[in-house]
């Protein structure tokens, strides 16, 4: 019997959701999703129904626990491992636990970006000219690179890896990159490399995805600088593209200016090699609209406040694959 495999990239905007199990989790996660919010985010995973979920903004573990306990009623196995973001956004995945595949998550938060801001180089090139040691090491990911390996039956190869991202937002409260991008750059091209890496090792016959909230347009028309190396050195599509999403579709988070004007546009992706492109399911793919209590999908926010009534300020992107794995 033929099969489809689901996969679901979420950023689920600061779940924060407690009980917390120490102290300090009281103070880092100052915010707390209302009720109400977290159960419409339940909803639209459960509607979902993916084999996996990517998600980003988990308020750590013990939010991560809650959710899976109290409103997913224990459907889904999970695993969060604590990256680098300074206010506790940490990158997780959701796998439904009746599945017959195993897992491994891997962290590469500890993995130096041979990045440093062009003031920290400067003052690195005076100190070293002086015969004196670098100031500033090079920067870590400002979250990490989640890689997920799955595995079927007692193999030791995966049939399928993902590397799940949420990368340098465009803030710039310092004043020293301006919309976050030399940082998103040198973010990205590890993530390039950390996929070249591994197709290298499994010798391009291990379907690999790169998924989550990269925040910016990494999509192939009106490409952002930092994704260009994207389409130049891998055969990487987004689903969107595949299965020929019109582009006013593709907006997965709605952005109003002052003037109340929507600036919006697609910051998630699911992006899949050549290999998996003719299995996509077209019509199981793509941006999911979230749902009121009949079922009937609600129109997309045309203001700020209809956005903040949403349970996410993105909306989940969704890769169904036919016939795997075979």
């Amino acid at each position: 019997m033929k099969k489809n495999f689901s996969i679901c990239a979420f950023n689920v905007e600061n779940l924060f959701l407690p009980p917390y199990s120490n102290e300090e989790s009281y103070v880092l996660y100052k915010y707390e999703k209302s009720k109400d919010k977290v159960e419409r985010l339940a909803k639209a995973i459960k509607d979902i129904d993916s084999d996996i979920v990517f998600l980003c903004e988990v308020g750590g573990e013990d939010s991560l626990k809650n959710l899976v306990e109290e409103y997913l009623d224990g459907e889904y196995l999970y695993s969060l491992i604590p990256g680098n973001s300074e206010r506790g956004i940490e990158l997780a995945y959701l796998i439904k636990n009746d599945t017959d595949y195993t897992f491994k998550h891997f962290t590469h938060k500890r993995r130096p970006l041979n990045f440093n801001y062009p003031h920290e180089e400067k003052e690195n090139y005076y100190q070293m000219s002086m015969g004196k040691k670098r100031v500033f090491p090079s920067h870590l990911p400002s979250r990490d690179i989640a890689e997920l390996r799955i595995f079927k039956g007692d193999s030791d190869k995966p049939f399928l890896i993902l590397l799940g991202v949420h990368l340098k937002s465009q803030l710039d409260k310092e004043g020293i990159d301006f919309g976050g991008r030399l940082r998103r750059t040198a973010e990205f091209k590890q993530l390039v490399e950390t996929y070249n890496v591994l197709n290298k090792r499994y010798h391009n016959k291990v379907p690999i995805l790169l998924l989550g909230d990269f925040n910016g347009k990494a999509c192939r028309e009106e490409t952002d600088p930092e994704f260009k190396n994207l389409y130049e050195s891998t055969d990487l599509e987004d689903v969107l593209e595949v299965i020929n999403e019109p582009k006013e579709a593709r907006v997965s988070i709605h952005i109003f200016d002052k003037q109340g004007k929507d600036q919006g546009h697609q910051l998630d992706y699911i992006f899949l090699p050549k290999m998996l492109h003719h299995k996509i399911d077209p019509k199981l793919s793509g941006l999911y609209s979230y749902k009121n209590e009949d079922g009937v999908p609600f129109p997309r926010p045309t203001s700020l406040y209809e956005r903040y009534q949403l349970p996410s300020d993105h909306f989940p992107i969704v890769c169904t694959i036919k016939d795997f794995p075979n």
